[in-house]
Formats: C-alpha cells, structure tokens, sequence
C-alpha cells in the first residue's frame, strides 16, 4: 500500500515547508529529500514511513493550529503509522 497523489502532495509538501529551511540540521533535510524520492518512486520501506511518522508527530503542534485542513494531516499521519506497522 503506498500514498494516494493526494496524500503524497500532503505529506511531501508539509515535510518540505517546514524541513527544507536553512535552519533544519542538514541531516534532517538529507533524510527528507530521501524520503521525497522515496514517494515519488513508491520506494519507502517501513522505516521510511517510521521516520515519516515522527517527524509528523513532533512537528503536530504547528499543523493542528495553523493549517485549516489539519485533517488531511491527521489522515496521512494515520496512513503512515500503519504503513510503518507492516
């Protein structure tokens, strides 16, 4: 099971918003842009979406209150955690 587009664009651009800034360690912003090319191949392997997973639920306090459609977040957040389950 792999990411709608829709949940793609969700996950991948909130991650790129908030990890491709000049002040993300430079490791953060390695691992994502892995895990870009991760999805956009349909590569990602558990701990992919494991690494996923955590990143979305330490960064949960700035999507739930300044994002109107937080539940797509929820949703792929969801997704993810039973993604990296398998």
């Amino acid at each position: 099971m792999l990411y709608t587009t829709e949940e793609a664009a969700v996950i991948c651009g909130f991650l790129n918003a908030h990890l491709a800034q000049a002040g993300v360690e430079a490791s953060v912003r390695k691992r994502n842009a892995a895990f870009q090319c991760g999805v956009a191949m349909g590569t990602l392997q558990p701990d992919d979406y494991r690494w996923a997973e955590n990143v979305l639920c330490f960064l949960k306090p700035c999507w739930w209150q300044l994002h109107e459609d937080h539940r797509a977040l929820e949703n792929v957040l969801l997704k993810t955690h039973l993604l990296a389950q398998k």
